[in-house]
């Protein structure tokens, strides 16, 4: 059976043969389906109906007295001991006391599993009134819940559920914890028979058999190295390094996890350093940005997740220990919950200032430029680019400049801090940070919310995809690629490359790897997979860097972007590459020059101890690492 509908239009008595009692009392009586009072959870399942990949099952019930909690069960399943394993959508009336509220609940052998509260907050919901109750599925692992009052919609919600704990397939009913509720009408449709997620395993890197391939020779050697000094290695944090001309800075934190600043002039080994009134805790999200105006004043930013604006100024061109606290920026109260800054330039040469206002499903994306000749800012854009409109935010990518002269960006949109949330990644260019456009040059209006721009890929949320792991590259011809991770349609995670071709976006599967990374969670997440943006070779070929569960690989595609080869990435010189602490658990960290300079390409090289997922590490902690700048030609 794939739908059914029950109005209990018929005489009095026992449910039928189309109900399941599992638990409890239930008859019919003046056509509505009865729960009476008691105690004990009482549950009634549609015979013959089995829930699939895409459902939704609803009923309209009414409660008949206070604090007695009802709601809509869905895939429920037999243990054989006369317990039952399901999910419940279920809402409470109070009396006064306290306010009504309605919960998600995962149970297990027909009690709360441990941390089975999946979701819950207030509803308006009174007793002896009928509610609609839906619980509805458009992908596995994401539940549509809603609750209606006659076409007023109290609550409209996707709730993510991690697919290692997903209670698969099973029947779908009603439920109450201790009866008195009425139900006037239930419904269920279910269009895909198969409803389990599939379980490939932890991921397995398999490499691609293709021809041999030689990339060219890039002859990354040092030339010079300048310790700039003794840095926090406790946790792994972006730290930032800028040339400017003749002058250099570097943005770290110090053995005391102050953020500090340190500048040299190019070719000197003397530096000069600034400690500022910023301390770092354990959030690996708290990098530091820096830039250079017109005028050769520094503005520094950083070590911020959700927190007050932290900026600096100089007061005097290139003087690192003039750095100055900036309070306000353009407006104090978008400045409160400040995440992702990042400065660039505009296609005027006007520095930008970009940086998410809000926290983690329920942010707004704002732009800020600067005038350095009244030293001020202003907003670049009188709209946010991107708003959640309180119900998620976009995960943006900064906006890259293409050969074609225009600005790209792409983004997922997440619900929730849960990573499992990110879903429907997303695209738009623009010749101005201020107009912005599809692939096809349709305008898009500001700001953009949920499904604008164009979409790359309609990924539902537990479908993968990282946020930060969608990398702007370009092919032979200027075309914008994006690379990425998602789950296939076995489960498994790979990687894509999406590119506008004949009027849509076609997303090319690169690897055939094996089992699945579950990108779920919260906070600073351990990677299994890292993309890189693919650029084009000299033989019109596409080089794709990327590391799968710490082997670092070179993907070569041809201009269809069909993989061809796959060689070991290039790898720095070992003095850079290799660890140098005797501490367990460290890395080698780099960051590439966010300026230029002709003498070569300059590189940030310190060492720090994996992630804890923001947490603190217990003591003892790693001796500070040294920090050192390279030149490499």
């Amino acid at each position: 059976m794939h739908n059914w509908e029950d109005d209990f239009a018929r005489a009095d008595g026992g449910p039928g043969a189309d109900w399941n009692i599992l638990r409890g009392d239930w008859t019919i009586s003046d056509h509505r389906l009865i729960s009476p009072s008691g105690p004990g959870e009482r549950l009634a399942v549609r015979a013959g109906f089995a829930l699939g990949r895409r459902f939704t099952v609803s009923a309209t019930i009414r409660g008949l007295r206070d604090d007695y909690w009802y709601g809509v069960a869905v895939n429920v399943s037999e243990n054989g001991d006369g317990t039952q394993n399901f999910y419940v959508l279920r809402v409470v009336t109070r009396d006064g006391s306290r306010p009504p509220h309605w919960q998600l609940l995962q149970m297990s052998e027909s009690h709360v599993a441990d941390d089975g509260l999946l979701a819950s907050g207030p509803v308006p919901v009174v007793k002896d009134h009928d509610y609609t109750i839906t619980v509805g599925s458009k992908s596995l692992g994401v539940l549509h819940v809603s609750i209606e009052e006659e076409g007023t919609s109290l609550l409209d919600n996707d709730l993510v559920v991690p697919l290692d704990t997903l209670l698969s397939g099973g029947q779908a009913g009603v439920y109450t914890n201790a009866g008195h509720i009425s139900v006037d009408r239930a419904r269920g449709t279910t269009s895909v028979p198969e409803s389990s997620a599939p379980d490939p395993g932890p991921l397995q890197y398999i490499p691609f058999e293709g021809s041999d391939y030689t990339l060219p020779d890039t002859h990354d050697s040092v030339v010079e190295s300048s310790v700039v000094g003794l840095n926090w290695s406790g946790h792994p944090v972006r730290q930032a390094l800028l040339t400017s001309g003749t002058d250099q800075y570097v943005g770290y934190y110090d053995p005391d996890r102050r953020m500090t600043v340190a500048h040299r002039q190019l070719g000197a080994d003397e530096w000069t350093t600034q400690s500022l009134d910023s301390v770092l805790g354990w959030d690996s999200h708290n990098y530091v940005t820096m830039a250079v105006d017109s005028a050769g004043h520094l503005h520094v930013s950083g070590n911020m997740h959700g927190d007050p604006l932290v900026y600096f100024r100089t007061t005097r061109p290139a003087d690192v220990t003039s750095l100055t606290r900036v309070t306000t920026m353009v407006d104090a109260a978008t400045e409160l919950k400040v995440t992702y800054p990042e400065f660039f330039q505009n296609a005027s040469g006007d520095l930008v200032f970009r940086y998410r206002d809000g926290g983690s499903g329920n942010g707004v994306d704002l732009y800020n430029v600067y005038d350095p000749a009244t030293t001020q800012w202003s907003r670049l854009l009188d709209t946010p680019l991107h708003d959640g409109e309180g119900r998620r935010n976009a995960y943006v990518e900064r906006p890259v400049l293409g050969p074609d002269g225009n600005f790209h960006i792409a983004w997922v949109w997440r619900d929730t801090p849960d990573a499992a949330t990110n879903a429907l990644l997303s695209y738009a260019k623009s010749p101005d940070l201020e107009n912005w456009y599809r692939a096809d040059g349709t305008p898009i209006s500001l700001p953009m919310t949920y499904g604008a721009g164009d979409i790359v890929d309609p990924i539902p949320m537990n479908g993968g995809i990282l946020n930060g792991n969608s990398d702007i590259g370009f092919d032979g011809r200027g075309r914008a690629l994006i690379a990425y991770n998602k789950y296939d349609h076995e489960g498994n995670t790979q990687v894509y490359i999406a590119r506008y071709e004949n009027r849509g976006w076609v997303s090319h599967q690169i690897s055939q790897w094996k089992g699945r990374w579950l990108v779920a969670g919260y906070g600073t997440l351990i990677t299994q997979v890292i993309t890189t943006a693919p650029e084009p070779l000299p033989d019109g070929n596409i080089r794709f860097d990327f590391i799968c569960k710490g082997n670092k690989r070179t993907f070569i595609l041809s201009p269809a972007l069909r993989p061809i080869a796959e060689v070991d990435t290039p790898q720095l010189p070992a003095e850079i590459t290799e660890v140098r602490s005797d501490f367990a658990g460290m890395h080698t960290r780099r960051r590439w020059d966010d300026g230029e300079s002709e003498d070569g390409r300059y590189l940030l090289r310190w060492e720090s101890r994996g992630s804890n997922g923001d947490q603190p590490w217990p003591p003892p902690h790693p001796e500070p690492s040294t920090l050192e700048v390279y030149l490499m030609r």
